[in-house]
């Protein structure tokens, strides 16, 4: 019977497994075609080196049965050659024209709500490419939307997920936040439902990127914290310099402009390496944003002139347009407004050409300005007023505003009297129309959020009241117990405390004898971790290296040895430190009650050594650190993280060499991870300072530190604990 049983399920199984299978090949497809579209690409022209032209489903029938394939797995390859043929850069010859005739073909053989939707997104995907005509896209991917996708499988999820990004990515261009991040929103959804941890980092960039541009940096921080997490464990290059370049962004607006460079540079040496030519152009936009910030505008304007190279040859128009509108303001800004202006012109027909009215309202409004400093007035007026006109159609309040501006100074200017009192009139107008916006989105009514307060407040301490008076109650049950037991008790205890007393009392002296070094009788590696465990008003911690003496003992002998030592850290506990604990010879842990300078610490240092006799020759390297170590209240470390941060620290400063008295320290950034310290701590902490996510601070030059490494054998790398990070 048992047999038969099985006999029964085993086909079941041997189904779930082939749909499993398929279900993986799918996911795996996908992330091929976003992490390497050449290689991706390559593989379909052969698998599909056939044509695939044909004028009724009959002919598409024929064809698949010819070439090996059922109908549905053709029709499933052509729809990912066509989607590749709409990916930049792939190395095919007139892809755009290839895509349209595969377009035409699915067409014919559209059949089902999943195919027209499928198709919808191609139509799309052509429609922004080839014509950056924004709002039709938007329009055919509302359709693929409205499609009845009643399944729920791998194909129809992933299907949603693409369109959903893709439409976000269009209203985001547009400057359309709120249905930009109502899409976003639902990609990431659809993502976690796909279980993919390299298509949910990709989504929690995407978040990242739009508050990012939002100026919500704190939101931004949280999701691309996320995706470097997820992203830790896949070897996905394209991935990490994704975002290297999006971390380079956040950088940039923060005004971190060493650590934007950093990532910049990055993600521009690592697209170049993948060929991606339409990322390292906006690589080398983004290191040019960062000199044009701090105003080093010929800096920026080579970084532009290279990136305008980059989509020059690529034949992208759109970015083209962008880079001379970059270049006309850098060249304005750097006092040759004329020069500007000529890239502003060149940017502004090139949206006319292409219908970008959501990027030509800036550039019309930089034009205005360039030609406001030219005293062109008539250039100023004209510009001015079709800047206003698109502004208006865009619902661009502060754009429109802008413009009115421009128009109101440059009419008077010229003259027209009249008509610069109504360009003024319109400008007071919407003025107060801006105002009010602000007051709506900006106030709220301090009444009724205090009320708020006062209801939760009295909500707590009627609850905390019922459950005091429920403690009272078994309270006094329990006194009333213990009352009639206490005698008896009484007696036990008695004799129970005695024993104790003299236990602690050993345990006492015994716990201190622990606590010291066991040849010079000084506070040692435990007094150290005890003093960090107590939690007591600590504000800094140092391991102090004296690199030449750690032989002291031997080449002093034991009495001198513990007379220097013990001379060394009197000195300190008097003049510098809260406590001071021998770890080994000339190694010694200190504690700080108050932040100091790291160098000033050092320095203090240096005079306290140079008192004792016998240690003033030799050199001080030292490990720092502030607590506490993460700003983060809810993580807590064990002491012995702290110990061992501390060695890697020092010996990091001894590896800066002898030539002058070195310290380091590491400062952890709001959005790294606490797995960066769990074991082994050497391997994750390099890891965390290599990836950006740990500042470094040191008096020498931070790029020759080597930090010591974590042995491993073979293949058996550590790598980092995806559940922890």
């Amino acid at each position: 019977m048992r047999i038969f049983l099985y006999s029964l399920l085993l086909p079941s199984y041997f189904f779930a497994s082939i749909a499993l299978a398929s279900d993986s090949q799918i996911l795996s497809k996908e992330v091929k075609l976003i992490e390497s579209a050449p290689q991706f690409y390559q593989d379909m022209a052969q698998t599909l080196a056939f044509s695939l032209a044909f004028t009724s489903e009959a002919e598409f029938n024929r064809i698949a049965e010819e070439q090996g394939f059922t109908n549905a797995e053709l029709e499933e390859e052509m729809q990912w050659l066509a989607r590749l043929y709409l990916e930049p850069g792939v190395g095919a010859k007139n892809a755009l024209e290839k895509a349209t005739t595969i377009l035409h073909s699915l067409e014919i053989i559209a059949d089902t709500p999943y195919d027209v939707a499928y198709l919808a997104m191609l139509k799309s995907r052509k429609t922004a490419r080839e014509k950056q005509d924004y709002q039709q896209a938007i329009d055919l991917y509302k359709k693929g939307l409205e499609q009845p996708l009643i399944d729920e499988d791998i194909r129809t999820t992933l299907l949603l997920h693409n369109i959903h990004y893709q439409i976000g990515d269009l209203y985001r261009i547009t400057l359309q936040k709120n249905q930009a991040l109502d899409h976003f929103n639902h990609y990431r959804e659809l993502a976690y439902q796909l279980k993919d941890n390299y298509l949910i980092a990709k989504a929690e960039a995407a978040l990242g990127r739009f508050y990012n541009e939002d100026e919500q940096f704190t939101k931004a921080l949280q999701h691309y914290s996320e995706a470097i997490r997820l992203s830790e464990s896949l070897d996905k290059p394209f991935l990490s310099a994704t975002l290297s370049l999006r971390l380079a962004r956040v950088y940039r607006d923060l005004q971190a402009w060493d650590e934007a460079l950093e990532y910049a540079h990055k993600a521009a040496d690592n697209f170049k390496a993948l060929n991606k030519d339409n990322y390292l152009s906006s690589a080398m936009t983004v290191i040019a944003m960062v000199y044009g910030e701090q105003g080093l505008w010929n800096q920026a304007i080579d970084y532009y002139l290279n990136a305008q190279q980059i989509d020059a040859k690529r034949g992208n128009l759109t970015a083209q347009a962008l880079n001379y509108h970059n270049l006309g303001e850098a060249y304005f800004n750097n006092d040759q407004a004329s020069t500007g202006l000529d890239f502003l012109l060149k940017a502004n027909s090139l949206f006319l050409q292409k219908k970008s009215k959501h990027y030509l309202v800036y550039n019309d409004l930089l034009i205005s300005q360039v030609a406001t400093s030219l005293t062109n007035w008539n250039m100023v007026n004209s510009y001015a007023a079709k800047a206003f006109i698109l502004a208006k159609e865009q619902d661009l309040l502060e754009q429109m505003i802008e413009a009115l501006r421009y128009r109101t100074k440059a009419l008077k200017e010229l003259g027209d009297i009249e008509k610069s009192l109504n360009a003024l009139d319109q400008l007071i107008d919407y003025n107060e129309q801006l105002s009010k916006v602000h007051k709506e989105t900006q106030t709220y009514n301090p009444s009724s959020l205090a009320e708020q307060k006062l209801k939760l407040q009295l909500a707590q301490i009627q609850s905390a009241q019922k459950e005091n008076d429920k403690q009272i109650s078994q309270f006094r049950l329990a006194l009333i117990i213990t009352a009639l037991a206490t005698f008896l008790i009484s007696l036990v205890c008695f004799n129970l405390w005695r024993g104790k007393k003299t236990a602690n009392q050993h345990l006492h002296t015994i716990g201190h004898k622990l606590s010291q070094d066991p040849v010079t009788d000084l506070p040692g590696y435990r007094a150290f971790i005890e003093e960090l465990k107590l939690k007591q008003k600590t504000a800094m911690i140092a391991m102090l290296s004296l690199t030449d003496k750690h032989n002291m003992d031997i080449e002093l002998g034991l009495e001198p040895n513990q007379r220097a030592t013990q001379q060394l850290m009197t000195g300190l506990n008097q003049s510098l430190c809260n406590h001071s604990y021998l770890i080994r010879p000339g190694v010694v842990a200190i504690t700080l009650s108050q932040t100091n300078d790291y160098l000033k610490v050092l320095e203090e240092l240096r005079t306290i050594v140079d008192d004792q006799p016998l240690l003033k020759e030799t050199r001080l390297h030292l490990g720092i650190l502030r607590l506490p170590l993460m700003n983060n209240p809810d993580i807590k470390f064990e002491p012995t993280v702290y110990f061992n941060v501390l060695q890697m620290l020092t010996a990091g400063a001894i590896s800066l060499g002898d030539e002058q008295d070195y310290f380091v320290s590491i400062t952890p950034l709001n959005f790294a991870p606490a797995a960066i310290f769990s074991t082994p701590l050497y391997l994750h902490l390099e890891k965390g300072i290599t990836r950006g996510l740990v500042k470094v601070e040191s008096n020498g030059n931070k790029s020759l530190i080597r930090w010591p490494k974590w042995p491993y054998n073979g293949d058996n790398q550590i790598g980092l604990d995806d559940e922890k990070l």
